[in-house]
Order: C-alpha cells, then structure tokens, then sequence
C-alpha cells in the first residue's frame, strides 16, 4: 500500500497526538509541526480533515492546540486514511469483461477487503506500542 504524502502527514500526527494523549491538553500546531517535521501550512490542512471527520478537537486561545476526540485505542488507521483519502482501498474497474478478467479483478477485490480490514484492526495505540517495542535497543551475547 502506497501512502500519499497527506495520508503519512495525517498518521504521523494523529501518532504524536496519541502519544501526548495522557497529559490532557492540547498539542500546539507549532509543536506538532516541529516534532513529525510536517510543514505547518499543510498541517493545518490535514488537522482540518481530521477535525471534520470527528478524529480531533481543537480548541483556540494561548494555550489551544489539537488532541484526539477519542482514546488512542478506539481510533483505527482506517479512520485516518478514511479522513483523508477518502476511502481506505479505491475500487478499480476495467473496461474488459472477459472471464479471465473477472477472475483478476476478484483477487483485487479480496486483496483491497484485506487491506481494509487490517487498517481496521490496527489502532494507533497498537502503533505507538510497535514504535517502542522496535525502538528498544537489542542486546546481544
């Protein structure tokens, strides 16, 4: 699976936003900004989306930033890449309808429910445990 630029922005955020969730308050835009090292013009675009699509509240003033609407483990990667691209798989079609061609496009589609499922299943508090757990330093004797 490919992620456009938007959609890893969008992933790397909401995991910044589930790392911080514990302290209660907001992450400024700045300091979101600086840690994922995301352009703020289109963070601010991308915590939009994400605001739209109930992932995220904000709230204004001097002490004002983003947090998750939700806890980290009720939040799956397919919200955010829902958020958005839209959809988590696109459909593809084909203009040729032979048997052989059906047969493909069946494969394709189980491939792309597959993929929907596991974007599901994966919430972004199971990504920040993977993100220490390969972080940990390994020791050898």
């Amino acid at each position: 699976m490919k992620l456009s630029a938007k959609t890893e922005y969008a992933c790397l955020a909401m995991l910044q936003l589930a790392a911080d969730h514990d302290t209660g308050r907001p992450a400024p835009l700045k300091s979101l900004s600086a840690k994922q090292s995301i352009p703020e013009g289109f963070l601010v675009q991308i915590l939009q989306d994400l605001r739209r699509a109930g992932l995220v509240v904000s709230t204004r003033g001097a002490s004002g930033g983003y947090r998750l609407a939700r806890a980290p483990e009720e939040v799956s990667l397919a919200e955010v890449v829902t958020a958005t691209e839209g959809s988590v798989v696109p459909a593809e079609g084909s203009a040729c309808s032979s048997p052989l061609a059906v047969a493909l496009h069946s494969v394709c589609e189980d491939l792309r429910h597959a993929q929907r499922r596991r974007l599901e299943s994966l919430s972004l508090a199971g990504l920040l445990e993977r993100s220490t757990v390969s972080n940990e330093p390994m020791w050898y004797i």
